[in-house]
């Protein structure tokens, strides 16, 4: 099939040409070069259409521009370019910009994605490189052309997402090896609920809601030290996770986090930095103010699960939210790279982490689900 466009092109050039022929004094003709090349390619404008969640925990989108979103490879042997990092999950590659450059200013032409219509490249306007695109770049004289083929390469999943699976009762891994061995010491020492253990240290709360630490794995129970509104601990629910303090040796970093008949709105938060080395000091607990103008306060929640994953604390409850501090406890963010699977229907579920996976056990409804971050 001819193309028509040639022909308009070649008529344009000449009469271009020779209206600068009339115009010219001295009578010198344009320079004409009969090799082509595409020579450069970059993206200026594109967008990525971002899933968060509001205040509210209602999902919602918005797009964001992305500045120099990657470097693109022009291969002059394949005629193929390519960006090798991919772009983005969510990137808008119908509705894209670019900059692309020709040896010698040759005409760069769009061929459309069914036959053989061509059009003007120009650098203001849109073209949709949502599948692969040819553009041919011709020498000044138009008699010859040479075909590119552009790919943008895009990621297939949200790198920033947990990848979910779901898996059965027999993969879940034991969360809580202890459990029944803490169980029969919580009974045999008079208390009510096991908190949660770290390096050297282990709690729990008695009868009458006091914090009591073991250093002897459970044979023998002490008060512990409490700085802070004793009413406002997390007696009625509880989460707890022990973590290395980045800033001491032989110190851990303990945040407990939940409910307080006390607080209506607010989950409570408390934290110890207990240190077990070489002549060290005695630690208290320390509550986390609760501030009501504090709108990353971590909300009141049932079944509330606390775990340490991809180096990050994470709180997991029953509005199904991720809620992810990045300040050890004192704000809490709906998390954007993290959320729990689709179609998760318990009400009554544990969450833990292996450090390899996110695990999460519906204890009403008996599913399993395993999550990774995909990087």
């Amino acid at each position: 099939m001819k193309r028509y466009i040639h022909v308009i092109c070649a008529v344009l050039t000449c009469v271009v040409l020779y209206t600068s022929c009339m115009s010219n004094d001295d009578n010198s003709s344009a320079t004409v070069y009969d090799d082509m090349a595409i020579t450069g390619f970059r993206l200026t404008s594109i967008n990525r259409l971002i899933q968060t969640k509001t205040k509210a925990g209602k999902d919602t989108a918005y797009k964001k521009a992305l500045a120099n979103p990657a470097v693109f490879t022009i291969n002059q042997e394949t005629y193929e370019i390519y960006n090798v990092d991919s772009l983005p999950y969510g990137c808008d590659t119908k509705h894209v910009l670019a900059t692309i450059t020709s040896k010698n200013n040759g005409q760069i032409m769009i061929k459309s994605f069914v036959g053989d219509t061509l059009s003007f490249y120009r650098s203001t306007d849109s073209i949709d490189f949502s599948k692969p695109r040819v553009l041919e770049v011709y020498t000044s004289d138009l008699k010859d052309h040479r075909s590119y083929t552009v790919e943008l390469n895009v990621r297939q999943y949200d790198n920033s997402t947990v990848l979910w699976e779901p898996m059965t009762l027999e993969d879940l891994p034991k969360y809580d090896e202890d459990a029944d061995n803490w169980e029969g010491k919580m009974t045999e020492a008079g208390l009510r609920k096991f908190i949660g253990e770290g390096t050297v240290e282990a709690y729990a709360f008695s009868n009458d809601n006091k914090i009591m630490v073991s250093t002897d794995d459970g044979d023998t129970w002490t008060p512990d030290s409490v700085n802070g509104d004793t009413s406002l601990l997390p007696t009625v629910s509880s989460a707890f996770i022990s973590l290395p303090f980045g800033v001491n040796d032989s110190t851990d970093y303990q945040l407990m986090v939940g409910s307080s008949e006390k607080e209506e709105h607010l989950s409570v938060v408390w934290r110890k930095i207990a240190e077990f080395g070489y002549d060290y000091d005695p630690c208290k607990w320390v509550q986390i103010p609760i501030d009501p103008r504090n709108e990353y306060a971590l909300p009141k929640m049932e079944h509330i699960n606390l775990l340490y994953y991809n180096g990050l604390i994470l709180a997991i409850g029953s509005d199904k939210n991720i809620y992810q501090s990045r300040d050890k406890g004192i704000t809490w963010k709906i998390s954007k790279a993290y959320a729990l699977p689709e179609g998760f229907d318990s009400k009554d579920f544990i969450a833990f982490s292996d450090y390899e996976y996110i695990w999460i056990y519906g204890r009403d409804t008996g599913e399993v689900w395993r999550g990774i971050k995909i990087e």
